[in-house]
């Protein structure tokens, strides 16, 4: 072969090539660019794990969602309605969820690896302490229970099955010295269901615990004469010594439509929680951001009127996640 006339055609057919590799890469960052463009890449999905319609972890939940998903980009959260704590928990364990509303007895027991659950809850880790929980035993003014003691052979709401309210009414039923067995029934109903159930006449009381004003005990005395039943001291002593997280204290006068009186009962703290696979990044942007912006975020709900940064480590008695610790170090709250 006559190299001469060779040399010139393999000339040609390499500038052909490379030409055609240079516009290969050009379309291929052109498409990359539109694809950007187009397709955004999709958002981190984050479960929020909160509780019953009408409550106030579901009405907080909903609120810190929409703060969360407007100031922090990359994250899609959504509120999720549970039968609350002990579900709540579950959930994030099993990485159902990413965050949930529980009660701290019920943190308090899955940290621990007691009652409803067999062994720790290695993956729940805390968040932040807010606000407290009111045990409220409902029932209508007419009614002639009066004390938890009046329970007895009566049909009694006792919240949703796996919810902390659930967990309350029966710690309170045996610090009182009394089992469901007792009960003429035990209704496993969620806040609204209850309310609705005591309406109707088909249950006597109800133990509803929540943050103050629960809406679906506001809405039923709008259009029933209702009652609160305090809880004795003897009972809430006992309460304390099996768990120490609950304490004494008193929903206000008015509260509720024809409660004008003050009522003793028991309380405890709710936490907000997170998965321990969440990124140390995402934790602290997600504390940061929330109490950076709490002002809005009590506006949601009355229960958070006294909730504040300082109070956001008060009686938490499960580990703190990392990136939560970290923020709550820069603001001096912990060492």
């Amino acid at each position: 072969m006559n190299l001469k006339k060779v040399l010139p055609l393999l000339l040609v057919i390499s500038l052909i090539v490379f030409s055609l590799g240079g516009c290969g890469a050009k379309q291929d960052s052109g498409e990359k660019s539109n694809s950007t463009n187009s397709n955004p890449a999709q958002k981190a999905e984050i479960t929020f794990a909160s509780g019953g319609a009408g409550g106030p972890y579901h009405v907080i939940a909903s609120a810190l969602a929409s703060l969360w998903n407007e100031k922090i980009s990359g994250i899609n959260v959504t509120n999720s309605s549970t039968a609350a704590s002990v579900v709540n928990l579950r959930m994030i364990n099993e990485n159902k969820a990413q965050i949930a509303f529980t009660m701290s007895d019920v943190a308090y027991l899955a940290n621990k690896g007691q009652e409803m659950f067999k062994e720790p809850l290695a993956n729940v880790l805390g968040f932040a302490s807010l606000h407290d929980n009111y045990v409220q035993l409902i029932t209508k003014k007419d009614s002639k229970i009066n004390s938890v003691y009046d329970l007895k052979g009566k049909r009694v709401g006792v919240g949703a099955p796996g919810s902390g309210t659930e967990f309350n009414a029966r710690g309170i039923l045996k610090a009182a010295g009394m089992t469901y067995n007792d009960l003429a029934k035990a209704d496993y109903l969620s806040y609204a269901e209850t309310c609705e159930q005591l309406a109707n006449g088909n249950i006597d009381a109800g133990f509803i615990t929540g943050g103050l004003p629960v809406a679906a005990i506001t809405e039923l005395a709008t259009t029933k004469d209702i009652k609160i039943v305090p809880i004795a001291p003897e009972i809430i002593e006992k309460l304390k010594q099996e768990y120490p997280i609950y304490f004494e204290a008193e929903i206000p006068a008015g509260t509720y439509k024809g409660v004008d009186a003050p009522v003793k009962t028991v309380a405890l703290k709710n936490y907000l929680v997170v998965s321990k696979d969440m990124s140390e990044d995402l934790a602290y942007n997600l504390v940061k951001t929330m109490f950076d912006n709490w002002e809005t975020v009590k506006q949601s709900h009355s229960a958070l009127k006294d909730v504040t940064l300082e109070r956001a480590t008060e009686h938490m008695v499960i580990p703190l996640h990392p990136g939560v610790e970290k923020f709550y170090k820069e603001k001096g709250l912990i060492k």
